[in-house]
């Protein structure tokens, strides 16, 4: 076991993760730490509401829509460049030639710390998903998620303005909405993880 995961490795060592992948990993990241950041900006507006505190809310959630569209953009970028080069093909063939439990026992020696293993887990799920629905499928599915991202950042600006407005507290919607985000680079950084697998997979 092991031989294609530290072929992958030591490929990814040597070149990293490459764009658009890497910055769309990143992106998604940013979904989680805008969201942090909009929670602590929440709280400091409850305890001290003032014309600054909320402004503050209004530039946090202005950056966190902004970067959910940036991420859309890059997505939707690489759905068509993909489309005229053929590159989908190219990845199915190597998705069906990828040993997932080899890759994994590779990447397992590291994101394992937990007794549920949250990355591996994702993994597992994205390449299983391509092998069965197609890597192009897989991303698709991936752009219905970003939508969703958004949908739950507009639920949560919702929400607030009407705290605002009402003065009655709404915790549970923002406890619901931040961890919908917050659980973004579970996925989406363990994104470029699974394409770069691909794309170094005869490296």
């Amino acid at each position: 076991m092991g031989q294609q995961g530290e072929r992958i490795f030591q490929a990814t060592a040597e070149r990293g993760f490459p764009d658009p992948w890497l910055s769309f990993g990143d992106s998604l990241c940013d979904e989680a730490a805008l969201s942090t950041e909009l929670t602590r900006a929440i709280n400091k507006a409850r305890k001290d509401p003032s014309d600054v505190t909320r402004a503050e809310i209004d530039g946090v959630f202005a950056a966190k829509e902004a970067n959910l569209v940036r991420c859309a953009g890059i997505l939707e970028q690489v759905l068509g460049d993909y489309d005229e080069t053929g590159m989908w093909a190219v990845l199915d063939e190597r998705a069906s030639r990828l040993d997932v439990a080899d890759v994994l026992e590779t990447w397992g020696r590291t994101q394992a710390l937990h007794p549920f293993p949250v990355v591996l887990k994702s993994l597992e799920f994205n390449w299983t998903y391509m092998k069965e629905h197609s890597v192009r499928a897989f991303y698709e599915m991936t752009r219905g998620y970003i939508s969703r991202l958004q949908e739950n950042t507009n639920r949560w600006s919702a929400a607030w303005g009407a705290e605002v407005a009402t003065g009655t507290v709404d915790r549970v919607t923002a406890i619901e909405c931040d961890l919908a985000s917050i659980e973004a680079p579970m996925h989406c950084d363990v994104c470029k993880k699974t394409i770069t697998a691909l794309l170094y997979l005869d490296e």
